[in-house]
């Protein structure tokens, strides 16, 4: 299975949970990414994970109930909102081998509360194709208010492997169930849990500084896992969407089977309220061997206010 699938979280009902890679090309997708496992890391005097605020009952109180359902936290978001689209082009060195689309189309509602449709959208060209087709989507639906996961589906078709599930969290009774054809899995899990998208975006809305640690609850495979994440320095970086002051951060993830992570994966992430995911870079290995780094930088930006390239 695919880097995209197996590393990544995308693979919540498949086949085996610890494989790494398949396709090289997918290994910067890493705004899909939950982890198979988290790694441990060097304890940082400046660790943080989201809690509960103080006040958030109060803030609770501020946001008008809809139909009839009020919201279970409030997390204040100014990164992102609807009509966001951010276009992306992976490149093996010279090679382009696709694009991927990270998008918000439109609020839609769950269990009588507002969600963000976040779909991540990722398809080869026509000259990866040739040898390897890639048409995959994952749709998140995520709270409004709390920034948490309602709804979650993935439809991947990579070569000849086609797999398609759904998985629906009660964030009240706290469990998650996932169903793939006529199969069904209930698993217990903490408050808030996230999903493979939506704990991206819940990132997004964190202040983050070099030397931070963030941790947020993952849900994948059917597992819980803790999604680590160290915010290394600050630098730039330039893309085709343009030139950045980034926050370059680093998810730490433990893996085996033949594609295994040993070199390290960044994420460049603008240095700003939006903290927009702008380029990716991982070095990929196939049995100890290097390959050299898939890197994922942004082609596009829509519906970002104010935004110019």
């Amino acid at each position: 299975m695919s880097f995209y699938q197996k590393k990544f979280g995308i693979d919540l009902c498949g086949r085996q949970t610890t494989p790494f890679y398949r396709g090289v090309i997918l290994a910067a997708l890493i705004f899909s990414v939950a982890p198979v496992a988290a790694q441990s890391a060097q304890s940082r005097q400046d660790s943080t994970s989201l809690q509960p605020a103080a006040n958030e009952a109060d803030s609770n109180k501020a946001v008008a109930s809809h139909n009839g359902v009020a919201p279970l936290r409030v997390v204040p978001n100014t990164a992102f909102g609807v009509g966001e689209s951010l276009t992306f082009l992976m490149h093996y060195g010279p090679v382009v081998a696709g694009n991927a689309r990270l998008s918000i189309p439109q609020i839609v509602e769950v269990d009588g509360r507002p969600c963000y449709k976040i779909i991540s959208e990722l398809w080869s060209n026509k000259f990866f194709s040739a040898f390897f087709k890639i048409n995959d989507r994952v749709e998140s639906h995520t709270d409004v208010d709390g920034l948490f996961s309602r709804w979650f589906k993935k439809s991947l078709h990579e070569g000849d492997y086609k797999t398609e599930h759904t998985v629906a969290f009660d964030q009240i009774n706290h469990h998650a169930v996932m169903k793939k054809g006529d199969k069904s899995d209930t698993l217990a899990v903490p408050p808030f849990v996230q999903d493979v998208l939506s704990a991206i975006y819940l990132l997004r809305t964190m202040k983050l500084a070099p030397g931070d640690t963030i941790h947020i609850p993952n849900h994948s495979d059917g597992k819980l896992f803790d999604l680590q994440i160290v915010v290394h320095k600050r630098e730039k970086a330039q893309t085709r969407a343009g030139k950045f002051p980034c926050l370059v951060v680093e998810p730490f993830l433990k893996t085996s089977g033949l594609f295994q992570q040993k070199g390290r994966l960044l994420i460049h992430m603008t240095d700003d309220q939006r903290k927009m995911p702008v380029m990716i870079t991982s070095q990929i290995y196939v049995k100890g061997f290097k390959l050299g780094a898939i890197v994922a930088e942004l082609e596009k930006v829509e519906g970002v206010p104010g935004f110019k390239k």
